[in-house]
């Protein structure tokens, strides 16, 4: 072999030594990649493993439960969540602006997601039908869980105290104005026979007002402490008959007639004389109340599954439909013009709903044709 030949040879193996020390340099880097590749791999399927077992997890929670990647978007939600967002079958990630049309709460969202770990409150969410007031917390992989505690029912008792507390204002300063007004002018009348009468019938009338709603907000703050007596009893009908006679004088003001239905059965009920006197005093003192002059309030008693069945009707203007679902809620008011001119305080078929309640009774309340009010009430019978 020539000079040239050995240099063609030399160079040749040069170039395969070249070619061969690159190529294992790109096999390494490739290998070193696909262990990089391995491990990432490994490191999502572990997250999406924790992932999946968190959402099994917060599916059995009975709050709403939305989970949120780093951009802010919802990659999940308990079912609680898509009922109470009603997203039925709206597949994920979507934006949370998609759920909660609130454009403000949103960009609160956005920078409570963007501050974290630190902790940002956020407003509630108020949607037609739920109160919940949420909490942002960190996930390890980046993302957040937004835990919203429904506080609905919260919401309405907070609404129902400022009723109250606006309604037993207005119904304490109109009796204890006239008080004042009339024990007033008393200074500067008094020697007047007319006016002391008058003012004497005022001052009467507005102190019993007074008193009777203090009476009620008592009972009321007691039925949240007794506890029933399982071995009270009593004959209902002998109740009934005391109340009436009790009210009386009331229905002879007004020209009603007040007729008692019943047949030869005993009326031992499993319940204190007390309550079955405050659940019948309550609902005929509201027949006596809403019923027109020389009116007619029936009372009938039967007994029917064990229970002793009370009905009370009267010719008054009943309840509209839409209000009679919840006309035994606390502070409750159809009309309130109407309640303040009969003395009402929305409190007297909460008292009977709750004494039922309490003595394992029930409460029926519909509207008669072509007008006037049904109530039937029940209470188990002593065995």
């Amino acid at each position: 072999m020539n000079s040239f030949g050995l240099l063609v040879a030399g160079i040749a193996v040069i170039a395969c030594a070249y070619v061969t020390a690159r190529m294992r340099r790109r096999l390494s880097d490739y290998q070193s990649k696909i262990v990089q590749l391995k491990e990432k791999i490994k490191t999502l399927q572990q997250q999406l493993d924790s992932s999946e077992r968190l959402d099994l997890l917060l599916a059995d929670v009975n709050e709403a439960v939305l989970r949120m990647n780093a951009a802010g978007m919802v990659v999940a939600a308990n079912p609680c969540a898509r009922d109470i967002f009603t997203m039925g079958n709206l597949p994920l990630p979507q934006p949370m602006l998609q759920l909660y049309r609130d454009a403000d709460w949103n960009k609160l969202l956005m920078r409570a997601v963007a501050a974290l770990p630190e902790k940002t409150k956020l407003p509630q969410i108020e949607l037609p039908d739920h109160f919940l007031e949420p909490r942002l917390a960190r996930l390890d992989n980046g993302e957040a869980l937004l835990l919203c505690l429904d506080v609905t029912v919260r919401h309405k008792l907070e609404l129902q105290r400022r009723t109250f507390i606006s309604n037993l204002m207005h119904d304490l300063k109109t009796p204890l104005t006239s008080l004042l007004g009339y024990a007033r002018s008393m200074e500067s009348f008094g020697d007047q026979a007319d006016f002391r009468k008058e003012a004497a019938a005022v001052i009467a009338n507005e102190a019993k007002h007074v008193n009777h709603l203090l009476d009620v907000l008592l009972s009321l703050d007691q039925l949240g402490f007794e506890e029933k007596d399982n071995s009270a009893y009593c004959d209902a009908l002998e109740v009934i008959r005391r109340c009436c006679d009790m009210l009386m004088p009331q229905c002879k003001e007004k020209h009603l007639s007040l007729t008692i239905d019943h047949d030869d059965e005993e009326y031992l009920v499993a319940a204190a004389f007390d309550d079955v006197d405050r659940i019948v005093t309550n609902l005929l003192v509201n027949a006596i109340n809403y019923s027109p002059d020389d009116g007619h309030i029936s009372l009938c008693m039967s007994q029917l599954d064990g229970c002793c069945q009370v009905t009370i009707e009267d010719d008054g203007p009943g309840i509209p439909e839409k209000h009679l679902p919840r006309v035994t809620e606390r502070f409750y008011r159809v009309d309130k013009s109407r309640n303040r001119q009969m003395k009402s305080h929305g409190l007297g078929l909460s008292i009977v709903q709750e004494l039922l309640d309490n003595n394992g009774g029930e409460l029926t309340l519909s509207n008669r044709d072509p007008h006037g009010l049904r109530v039937e009430f029940t209470l188990p019978l002593k065995e």
